[in-house]
């Protein structure tokens, strides 16, 4: 494993990238509140492959927006394309978890020419809102991005942090202890978050359903979605239905939670790795094409 720093027009994005420089390149894309490190558990299953894996902005080790701005769905694709172009990829595939799901999609429906295959993890597409809620979801932004600052929350060790996010998440405390080891920052105090605060400001403006079912019909490539039990997919009625919009994709549903891929990630990797191009073969599990 490496740790890298990618220089884009926008941003620098720090990456933890696994495999030689010479094999066929996955880029992973964590989810909200999480960072490259999720895909650690996994990525011991996936051997025959160069993966990237992305701190998004105000993620894990990544630099931060500027000013009060929040963090839109939607710009999370520009600099994930901005990456790849720095690191001069032509081609490539893309193994989303959650939000990094979602990105994953849209990204595939902008640049079709450039993605071999889609792997999503417990996530297809964002929450959306309805037109006539845009303005009381901006007044909503607005009057968060103008209230002062809070003193950041000390933790006095690692593990107070860890179980803070896994009652958050719903995830294993092993998991929990991944993912906020690389958003942390140890002080004279104890630990504090390094990832940025308005990470949890609201948005200013959602898609509507509308945008999601246009760009998700756009999706070109071999896409596969791997959806947990005890996950958010088929949890979600807001979230449910959208896999018929995607032409060729295969859908598993598996045991677990959202955090599959970090809690039982040896059973996600049966299907993931060959379907990116590993040798593995699924043992368990229900297949069904969408």
């Amino acid at each position: 494993m490496e740790e890298i720093k990618i220089q884009t027009r926008n941003l620098e994005l720090s990456a933890l990238t696994w495999g030689e420089e010479d094999l066929p390149t996955v880029i992973a894309l964590h989810g909200w509140l999480d960072n490259a490190a999720s895909f650690l558990p996994i990525a011991e299953y996936l051997k025959d492959m160069r993966i990237i894996a992305l701190d998004m902005p105000g993620h894990g080790k990544s630099q931060h927006r500027n000013g009060v701005n929040a963090y839109h769905f939607i710009d999370y694709a520009t600099d994930v394309i901005l990456a790849a172009d720095a690191l001069k990829l032509t081609t490539f595939s893309l193994l989303g978890h959650s939000l990094g799901a979602g990105v994953a999609g849209v990204i595939c429906s902008v640049i079709p020419e450039r993605i071999k295959r889609l792997a999503m993890v417990e996530g297809l597409a964002p929450v959306t809102g309805e037109a006539e809620m845009f303005v009381d979801q901006l007044r909503n932004h607005v009057s968060r991005a103008a209230r002062a600052a809070v003193a950041p929350r000390i933790y006095k060790e690692i593990d107070d942090a860890a179980r803070a996010r896994q009652q958050a998440g719903a995830m294993s405390l092993t998991s929990a202890r991944l993912i906020v080891s690389r958003n942390l920052i140890e002080s004279e105090d104890g630990f504090t978050w390094r990832t940025d605060r308005f990470l949890r400001q609201p948005s200013p403006v959602y898609l509507v359903e509308e945008h999601v079912t246009h760009y998700l019909k756009k999706i070109q490539c071999e896409s596969m979605l791997v959806r947990s039990k005890d996950g958010i997919i088929l949890n979600w009625k807001a979230l449910r239905g959208r896999e018929k919009y995607l032409d060729r994709l295969t859908v598993i549903d598996i045991d677990g939670g959202h955090h599959c891929h970090m809690d039982q990630p040896e059973l996600v990797a049966r299907y993931v790795a060959p379907f990116l191009g590993c040798q593995n073969r699924p043992e368990t599990g229900r297949v069904h094409d969408a």
